[in-house]
């Protein structure tokens, strides 16, 4: 009669050193472990292809509907922006206007004084009225000519002179390099 083999349940049993343990279980980060098995109801757990597809598919078209959402806000924004921008010029454009009614009733009432000065000072009626005039005739021709000067800038004349020449690089800008 053969020995009887050791309980392996017992506290005090050892497998014999050259034995190999069948189900013995290795770590979990141990290269040689098994895949662990997917739970069924898990996100993210491999599915078929088809399902696989599916649901990047999905993912793709929430992307999409996303950024969709996210440029029709954009527009909206913009929208509403270039409305009050709009209504914010309209009044600035009023008050402008408002703003030269008063400038030209004060000059016209300090050309009045002016004038009633000048008269007090025993100046004759026509000199009187000549003197104020005069000065804003100095003053209209001093600014017809600042604004000719700067309404230059405003004819894109450099861009003309481009486009004349075919869009190329001008022949003294290419002999400088």
């Amino acid at each position: 009669m053969s020995p009887r083999p050791p309980d392996r349940d017992a506290p005090d049993w050892e497998p014999p050193p050259d034995s190999v343990e069948i189900e013995s279980e290795l770590p979990p980060d141990s290269p040689a472990a098994p895949d662990p098995e997917p739970a069924p109801d898990a996100p993210g757990a491999p599915g078929t292809l088809t399902e696989d597809a599916q649901a990047l598919l999905q993912s793709a078209r929430a992307a999409l509907a996303s950024y969709g959402d996210h440029l029709r806000s954009l527009k909206r924004l913009f929208l509403e922006e270039f409305a009050l921008a709009r209504d914010a010029v309209v009044a600035a454009l009023v008050f402008l206007l408002l703003s030269m009614v008063m400038v030209a009733t004060a000059y016209a009432l300090l050309t009045v004084l002016v004038v009633l000065g000048l008269r007090w000072a025993g100046l004759p009626w026509m000199l009187a009225v000549f003197v104020p005039l005069a000065f804003s005739v100095v003053f209209a021709w001093l600014a017809i000519v600042r604004a000719r000067a700067l309404f230059r800038y405003a004819d894109f004349e450099s861009t003309r002179r481009q486009l004349e020449h075919g869009l190329t690089v001008p022949k003294e800008a290419e002999s400088k390099e």
